[in-house]
């Protein structure tokens, strides 16, 4: 299975006339060839190849990777319905001796039987609107991609009536089989443009909200913008990042449900510890959100201390651990601390955590909130409870706030800055990283360009993509409160602005009504 959620990068990787160079492309070629026969990269030094032909070259795979993938999905289906229990014995599963088609699946390619059934899922997705556009009777969204096509009439408005007086002739039963059939994430992966694993969480996701349509009052032009809207999302992210965008969709969706499971949740929360046989201590901790958000801020900003101090390379606390050793040192520091240590030099002052809710959400309380660096919401109970505690800023949006832009007064952004930077930006605002490995930088250089500190002259990024940014001299620009960053061209030849923070990381710009 791919693990790429999203569509094709085609403007975050060279395109193939943005890499052509001559020799190297005639390789990718040969590869190309020998896809089908089996020699792959045989008598080619990738190594060799120029960078932009080489992600050029990778990206052209991906993309074959996931129409195959699609077209596995069809034939996996077809196998999955010929092996149904109603034939008994005479299912093709059963008569190759498996017991399900998910373990016949996966003995063919090798992978597992919950990839298995995942490919089924989507091949049977693909089938039913196949069958739709096929039989030209509206059974779901009756959109294709973006074009109005496929309704059902054929006038391309997307009612699905076609008779002219705003009435529906359609027999009752197929007024009352309408389901979502999910035509556009269809196209995109029979067309190599989405993931698997992208198409099945916007298709379960999307499903359980049709489920409940009734009390969320959700009609099928709802699930068709939502559909369209996560397709877009999932261009360019990975799965665990596209993922987290799903989830917190559905908790602004359908909040009362997300409500229950965040109980079930937290009625799940453990740790346990035990020696193992070779004398090392095994933890493992399973928390919900509101119980692991303290935690991890902790956790997060001690590891964010020891990185800035390696940065600054201190000769006389030199530091060769890893992320997840600094972090076992971090919770043993947290635990003696917690015992009765008199130490204060723990870098925990500035670390807080904030629940971000809107002002309609609070009063009525309905809706969920976002805890930052997490990407489980929780319910507005949930956040009026954790803001009981004195290390939570609850972030109250479209309330009254106070002046945060001070211009030239002060170089260093303050704190009441740096919380609305990271309600901008969610963390780094080029990879994503957790906000306690980030600062607040001045996209004009304070003392270079006379930069002023407020809000639209920074960003939060870590060290790494801090200095990335400036050795490869990206351009950064903020506008309607998003972060763009514009690559070289030596990265990107059209430098084509990519978007960046919150908006590209995380659902809470979105909006599901």
């Amino acid at each position: 299975m791919s693990t790429t959620a999203g569509n094709e990068a085609e403007t975050e990787t060279p395109t193939r006339d943005d890499a052509a160079c001559g020799a190297g492309f005639d390789a990718i070629e040969r590869v190309r060839a020998g896809v089908v026969s089996g020699s792959g990269w045989q008598g080619i030094d990738v190594d060799a190849l120029p960078q932009p032909e080489l992600l050029a070259s990778h990206g052209d795979m991906a993309r074959m990777r996931r129409v195959l993938e699609g077209m596995m999905a069809i034939s996996g289906a077809a196998i999955a319905r010929q092996s149904r229990p109603e034939n008994g014995q005479d299912g093709l599963a059963k008569r190759q001796g498996y017991r399900t088609p998910e373990e016949l699946l996966a003995s063919i390619s090798g992978g597992s039987t919950g990839d298995a059934h995942r490919l089924i899922e989507v091949g049977e997705m693909l089938a039913a609107d196949e069958q739709a556009a096929n039989s030209g009777n509206d059974v779901g969204n009756g959109l294709s991609d973006g074009d109005g096509a496929r309704d059902g009439d054929g006038d391309g408005d997307g009612d699905g009536a076609g008779d002219g007086d705003g009435t529906d002739s359609r027999p009752e039963a197929a007024v009352v089989a309408l389901s979502p059939r999910f035509a556009i994430a269809s196209d995109r992966v029979r067309s190599g443009r989405l993931s698997l694993e992208a198409a099945n969480l916007i298709k379960r996701m999307l499903t359980r909200v049709w489920d409940r349509r009734d009390v969320l009052g959700v009609e099928l032009s709802d699930i068709e913008r939502i559909e369209r809207v996560l397709v877009e999302r999932a261009h360019g992210l990975s799965a665990n990042r596209f993922a987290r965008i799903v989830r917190q969709l559905e908790a602004q969706m359908d909040s009362g449900r997300h409500a229950l499971t965040e109980e079930l949740q937290r009625q799940e929360r453990s740790v346990s510890m035990y020696e193992d046989a070779e004398g090392m201590f095994v933890l493992r901790a399973r928390l919900d959100a509101e119980t692991a958000a303290p935690v991890r801020a902790a956790l997060d900003a001690l590891v964010g201390n020891a990185l800035h101090k390696r940065r600054d390379k201190d000769p006389l606390a030199e530091d060769d651990r890893s992320v997840p050793q600094i972090r076992a040192d971090a919770l043993a520091a947290l635990a003696r601390h917690c015992l009765g240590c008199d130490s204060d030099d723990l870098p925990l002052a500035s670390t807080t955590v904030v629940v971000r809710l809107t002002l309609a959400d609070l009063q009525d309380g309905t809706g969920v909130a976002d805890i930052d660096g997490g990407g489980q919401p929780v319910c507005v109970e949930t956040a009026r409870r954790m803001a009981a505690s004195g290390e939570v800023i609850p972030l109250l949006l479209g309330g009254k706030s106070e002046i945060l832009d001070l211009g030239r007064g002060s170089r260093i952004y303050n704190r009441a800055q740096r919380i609305a930077l990271i309600e901008r930006d969610g963390g780094c605002a080029f990879c994503g990283a957790p906000p306690a490995y980030t600062e607040a930088h001045h996209i004009k250089w304070w003392t270079r360009d006379r930069g002023p500190t407020d809000l639209n002259n920074g960003v939060l990024l870590c060290v790494t993509c801090h200095h990335r940014i400036h050795r490869d001299h990206w351009d950064i620009s903020v506008k309607n409160n998003q972060v763009w960053f514009t690559p070289p061209s030596t990265v990107d030849r059209q430098r084509v602005p990519r978007l960046g923070g919150r908006a590209r990381f995380d659902a809470s710009k979105l909006k599901a009504a």
